[in-house]
């Protein structure tokens, strides 16, 4: 009687976090299905763009990883952000006048585990997807079921493993109303791989506090983040019919064919027909270069081969605006051209601004206080610290050298003219259109009449040098 009871009350058999995870999963698949199903509807449902253009409704996270994979620009796009935030490696700082033991903690840390690299590989692989990890591996794990729980009595980082989202599940969630982490996981699940033993992939439950969990454009929840290929897909995959088509065309049109045309007055035996077909498949697919032909004449057939650059541009424009990556900076023409100064200018808002508001908020700092607080690194002090970014809009050697030199010239031009003192004054120039400072300006005059004084001390002691008397 119990066991019918107990079947009434749970008739799936299933524990309580993994019908959540059902339903979760299920209200998500619903909420998709709902969404997908207006996607491309015209015409009072009677017209769906998205079915004739072939474009993928519901896409999930092999596609793309996919287009990560293999498509050049979509691993661009990914890319592009995350190397330009981590490229240059911020600085932590607690006191500016000294090194804090805490500082040289964090500099031993970084010496020892290199964080920036893990870091960044979670970071370029959690866009992907919704989400990604990095896990933390310390020393107080000693067997695989120590993970589940609680970090307790750590010492030491041992590694850091970045995980993607197919390599991930979310065992389980906080329940409990009153704790902050509420609604937020509990437990992960993640697929490792064990190299040089008999099974190559395991799977391995780990507690939250062992875990950084990354997840750029988040919506309604802070877990499930928006994938960085989801809004331009389709244009991603009309890309790739415009790149494959002209190879294609190209590739037809560089050998355009030939028509055999029969002369109606001369009869081709069946025999010398097969000899001729011969000799055709050898003209075009071997280094014969000659026919001979008998009663029929050769036309050439017309190229048609289309310029497709103007399409590709439309394209990569549609993508440069969904994505905020110029299209200078999106297909790296400035390894050939430089960059124009505003495209560089915006690029830098927009890495200082991930900076900002997700690079540092959402995962640096995390990290970093997640090792304070299991006394991994020494406590800041009461003002905490800083995380100091290198500047994004600092000149190259090479954009100095030309301002340098701009600036040299029109000084030269500005101290040649003979009424340009009287028009603009020569502090004023300097300061309006060189764009020196006050204090930069007094350097200037205080060198220059140093100068001044210099030749006008080195006169009055060729005057009074003896010499030969003058006739």
């Amino acid at each position: 009687m119990s066991d019918k009871v107990t079947q009434l009350k749970n008739p799936t058999g299933l524990s309580s976090n993994e019908e959540r995870q059902i339903y979760h999963l299920a209200s998500e698949l619903v909420g998709r299905a709902a969404l997908a199903s207006k996607l491309g509807q015209s015409y009072g449902g009677n017209r769906d763009l998205y079915e004739t253009l072939g474009y993928k409704k519901t896409p999930v996270f092999e596609d793309f990883y996919a287009l990560y994979k293999r498509q050049d620009i979509a691993k661009r796009i990914v890319n592009a952000a995350v190397n330009g935030v981590w490229r240059l490696k911020p600085k932590i700082v607690e006191n500016k006048e000294e090194e804090t033991p805490f500082e040289k903690a964090w500099i031993t840390f970084v010496k020892e585990k290199n964080p920036y690299h893990y870091i960044a590989r979670a970071d370029r692989i959690s866009g992907i997807g919704q989400y990604g990890v990095l896990l933390i591996g310390f020393d107080d794990v000693k067997k695989a079921d120590d993970a589940e729980g609680e970090v307790s009595n750590a010492k030491n980082v041992m590694y850091l493993r970045p995980y993607m989202q197919k390599n991930i599940d979310i065992n389980s969630y906080v329940k409990d109303a009153n704790d902050a982490r509420y609604g937020l996981p509990e437990t992960y699940k993640l697929q490792t791989s064990l190299e040089g033993t008999s099974s190559t992939n395991r799977s391995l439950t780990v507690h939250w506090s062992r875990i950084i969990h990354i997840a750029e454009g988040l919506e309604e929840n802070d877990i499930f983040g928006t994938p960085r290929l989801e809004c331009i897909l389709n244009r991603l995959q009309d890309l790739s019919l415009i790149s494959g088509g002209s190879a294609e065309m190209f590739w037809r049109g560089a050998f355009p064919g030939y028509a055999f045309v029969a002369d109606p007055e001369h009869m081709i035996k069946p025999q010398a027909m097969n000899e001729l077909k011969d000799e055709i498949e050898n003209y075009v697919h071997d280094l014969t270069r000659y026919l001979r032909l008998k009663g029929m004449k050769v036309q050439d057939l017309s190229v048609q081969v289309a310029d497709p650059s103007n399409h590709f541009d439309l394209l990569i424009s549609l993508i440069s605006a969904a994505t905020g990556i110029p299209k200078r900076i999106l297909l790296g023409s400035e390894r050939g051209e430089l960059a124009s100064s505003q495209d560089k200018d915006n690029w830098a808002e927009q890495l200082e601004d991930r900076r900002l508001d997700y690079a540092e908020p959402m995962i640096l700092r995390p990290f970093i206080d997640r090792l304070v607080s299991l006394d991994i690194l020494p406590s800041p002090g009461e003002d905490g610290y800083t995380v100091e970014w290198p500047d994004l809009f600092a000149l190259s050697e090479d954009e100095q050298a030309k301002i340098a030199k701009t600036k040299t010239e029109a000084l030269a031009t500005y101290s040649n003219a003979p009424s340009a003192g009287t028009i603009i004054p020569p502090e004023f120039y300097l300061s309006k259109f060189l764009g020196f400072s006050k204090e930069e300006i007094d350097q200037i005059n205080e060198q220059r009449d140093k100068m001044i004084e210099l030749e006008e001390e080195e006169i009055i002691e060729e005057e009074l040098a003896p010499g030969e008397e003058e006739w």
